[in-house]
């Protein structure tokens, strides 16, 4: 693990004295600000602006009695009202706060800080708890993320349209606060000489558990509670999901904290799930929880041995030999993607619930026949790897700054673009490459894919524990064009030569694909089943994507002297645009088809990535931008014409990034008629992200619903790079800033004048010679482009649609432009 980068502290920008759910008024905060919370005056609520991450901290005098304080953390302000904010988080552990509420006991005056880092939020409430006073003299979060000003990033985007500009800032927040240095994400668990000191949080499971995945097996762990209650689970995959135990404790008035849920929790008490947790969360789902009152009281501060039984009939839960219930076995699970295949078989995993605190050690498992196959004080460091919350190794960046917190691969691809138009932190891209290819296959059917979605804490060393990627075959593809797309912005030829041989690999184990009979991508002959994410197999919008990935990975090869990988690349490419239009251009739609096997189908994604892949000519182009507007549904598009309208579809700005940078390159390469399609989008559906500061994060969303709330209510990513196209579309289609040699050494400029009715745009590109500054001004009549050209690069204009130079009035001749600042007059054609 490396060091903790800091990245100082950020404070609330205003509060407001009152719990604040419908209005954002409130004092200017600033760092000597003093806020006394008192019976009368009980609640505080905090807004940092924009999202902001980091370990909480508050500076506070108790006035010479213990006072608890319950501490609320929420993306959106009308989270803040909810029990559990907008959380919990239980879809992974996430090497961060599970629960975003959290409870403090200020003993003393002075610093007191969080021990759980909370990856995302832009709004905080305190309450008191109780009749006793406190001060808070400083209050903020230790931040573990950047922090800057939009305005004064390596990348920056300016134009005539308010709107436009809000929405071009939320990626260069969303990579900063969603982005994580290697050393700023700690384990979770504290190993002390006493056994693993566990907080309440996502339960961790045993990776050895999912690799010997035994069946009937007796679990065994001696736990001492220091507060609240102890946490495990059964009969699991990787993932929490699965057979959970919670144990309360007597709940002694000194270590228990006032806003205890005893309806929920009652104390002496075991609670059983099969779900994620022993709440919902809006998509996490979960049945019924089951109580057991116990007949004893359970202390704190006191070494207990429980053991659970897997049993034909059920979950035999024991207390130093005596029994506490027996559990019904639960039905079996019917979405086998994530968690155990059988409730009799699977791993084992340690995490209570929210405030409460155990310590674990002495681990046992047995068999059926009395043979013990594992045993673990969790004492040594090669437990926090076992059980995947050992501290962040690589700089990487995540699908959510709050959840889910993974390295998602399909998401990478948008993250990199962003990335190299506003933050330029390419050590997060690098070591999400990296993190992501230690988890390359090394057998089976699936040889050379990557893991979908490495997770925070864990390491390579239990490769096989982890989920071998069965689903979303296309995230294949757009990591794979992700790491094309680092090359095209930085020409690092030396960082990817050393990482070649597995990139190759993964590409090869792609062309596997490729259905010889269709022409199209489909599977292979050892993977006939799968899905992918933008659409069906045989379809245009999975065979657009691998025509585009391949094309783009062709620069790569040939920098690297791979020429006949180069060939192959390009001639498949070239094969697959070919058998798009052959098999799936349907004249009497209009467009392309969704698939084979759905010919009367189409999708923004099909038709984005016929026109990306270079497969749609500017007929086809055209008839097919007519009819996206069958597709048009509230501030967005439906994803396909196959799904229904419904208050609660999800509009998803993913795919529509795809589909945005199609509308702005088909106007420039091909004169379409596209402002309409691209203005409601940016207007409307990343206009949804920014035009109500309810739920205005400063970030892009990752789904948006039809009336422009967040589209999965409060488990909505408010914090999500890959609703974040418009961070990179905007500079290289509206400044026109591209790079025809990789790296930049020389680039086109190419602006949409004048699109969009935009009167103005400007900006700077970050490159390996420095920042490239474009801008343009229009008239009715005229257009002026500015352009720096650092030394070391050179530029060619392309002049837009509609514009010709108007060379008396310009500093440059001709098109090229040599380092320096050039001006060009345009004048309508």
């Amino acid at each position: 693990m490396g060091n903790f980068v800091d990245y100082g502290n950020v404070y609330p920008t205003r509060y407001l004295n009152s719990d604040a759910t419908e209005t954002t008024s409130g004092s200017l905060y600033d760092n000597g600000t003093s806020i006394t919370l008192s019976p009368s005056k009980p609640a505080v609520t905090l807004d940092y602006g924009t999202d902001v991450a980091g370990f909480p901290f508050f500076v506070a005098t108790n006035n010479g009695a213990a006072a608890q304080i319950e501490v609320r953390y929420s993306e959106s302000l009308v989270a803040l009202s909810h029990e559990n904010a907008d959380g919990p988080w239980t879809f992974s552990n996430g090497l961060s706060g599970t629960f975003r509420v959290e409870t403090f006991e200020v003993t003393e005056s002075g610093y007191l800080e969080s021990f759980f880092v909370q990856g995302g939020q832009r709004w905080q409430s305190i309450r008191l708890l109780g009749n006793e006073s406190i001060t808070i003299e400083r209050i903020g979060f230790r931040a573990t993320s950047e922090h800057t000003a939009i305005d004064r990033l390596p990348g920056y985007l300016k134009t005539s349209h308010d709107t436009y500009n809000k929405v071009f800032g939320l990626g260069g927040r969303v990579v900063q606060v969603a982005c994580v240095d290697a050393g700023n994400a700690p384990s979770t668990w504290e190993l002390t000489n006493e056994g693993a000191l566990v907080r309440g949080q996502a339960s961790a499971q045993s990776a050895k558990g999912v690799l010997l995945n035994p069946a009937n097996y007796t679990l065994e762990f001696s736990t001492k509670v220091v507060r609240g209650g102890v946490g495990w689970r059964i009969a699991s995959a990787s993932q929490p999901l699965g057979p959970y135990f919670v144990l309360t404790s007597n709940y002694p008035e000194d270590t228990t904290f006032k806003n205890t849920n005893r309806t929920l929790l009652p104390p002496n008490t075991l609670i059983f799930n099969s779900g994620w947790s022993i709440v919902n969360q809006t998509s996490l789902l979960t049945p019924a929880n089951q109580q057991f009152p116990l007949n004893i009281s359970l202390e704190e501060g006191k070494w207990y041995r429980i053991s659970t039984s897997i049993e034909e009939d059920g979950y035999r839960v024991r207390l130093d030999g005596e029994e506490l219930a027996l559990v019904p076995l639960p039905p079996p699970n019917t979405s086998p993607t994530f968690g155990s295949r059988s409730v009799y078989a699977g791993s084992w995993g340690f995490g209570g619930y929210q405030d409460q605190v155990a310590v674990y050690t002495n681990v046992s498992v047995t068999s059926s026949n009395g043979t013990q196959i594992y045993q673990n004080n969790l004492t040594s460091n090669d437990t926090l790897v076992e059980y995947g919350v050992a501290p962040l190794d690589h700089s990487v960046c995540l699908d959510g700054a709050k959840r889910d917190r993974l390295v998602w691969t399909g998401d990478f691809y948008h993250t990199v673009r962003v990335v190299a138009q506003t933050t330029a932190r390419w050590d997060y891209i690098l070591g999400s490459i990296d993190k992501v290819l230690g988890y390359q296959v090394s057998s089976g059917p699936y040889t050379g894919f990557v893991q979908i979605s490495p997770a925070l804490g864990t390491r390579p060393e239990y490769l096989e524990a982890y989920q071998v990627p069965k689903g979303l075959i296309d995230y294949q593809d757009l990591f794979l064009a992700g790491i094309a797309e680092y090359f095209r912005y930085t020409g690092d030829t030396d960082a990817l030569k050393a990482r070649w041989s597995k990139i190759k690999k993964l590409a090869e184990a792609k062309l596997a694909f490729v259905d010889p009979f269709s022409g199209l991508v489909a599977a292979s002959a050892e993977v006939t089943t799968g899905y992918s994410f933008l659409g069906p197999p045989n379809g245009s919008a999975v065979s657009g994507l691998f025509a585009f990935t391949l094309r783009r990975l062709v620069p790569l090869a040939v920098a690297l002297n791979d020429i006949e990988t180069a060939e192959t690349f390009n001639s498949t490419a070239s094969k697959l645009t070919q058998a798009i239009n052959e098999r799936l251009w349907n004249p009497d739609l209009g467009t392309y088809s969704l698939s084979l096997d759905s010919p009367g189908n189409f999708s923004l994604t099909g038709i984005a990535w016929a026109i990306l892949s270079g497969a749609a000519n500017s007929t086809q182009i055209a008839s097919s931008l007519a009819k996206l507007e069958d597709l048009r549904f509230g501030p967005g598009y439906r994803t396909s014409s196959a799904e229904a309208e419904s208050p609660n579809y999800q509009l998803a700005p993913n795919p529509s990034g795809f589909l945005l940078e199609a509308l702005f390159q088909s106007y420039l390469k091909h004169g379409s008629d596209s402002a309409s399609a691209a203005s409601h989008l940016l207007g409307g559906l990343w206009g949804s992200m920014v035009n109500n500061d309810s739920y205005y994060s400063g970030a892009s969303w990752e789904y948006v619903k039809p009336d422009g709330s967040p589209g999965l209510d409060l488990y909505t990513s408010l914090a999500h790079p890959w609703g974040a196209a418009p961070s990179y579309v905007l500079p290289e289609y509206l400044l026109g800033v591209r790079p025809i040699a990789p790296g930049y050494k020389t680039f086109v400029i190419n602006p949409a004048v004048g699109f969009l009715d935009l009167r103005e745009a400007s900006g700077r590109v970050p490159t390996p010679f420095g920042a490239i500054k474009a801008g343009w001004t229009a008239n009715a009549t005229h257009a002026v482009i500015d352009v720096t050209v650092p030394d070391g690069t050179e530029g060619v204009l392309r002049v837009p649609p509609k514009w010709r130079i108007d060379e008396s009035n310009s500093s440059t001749g001709g098109l090229e432009l040599l380092p320096g600042q050039s001006q060009i007059v345009l004048c309508l054609a």
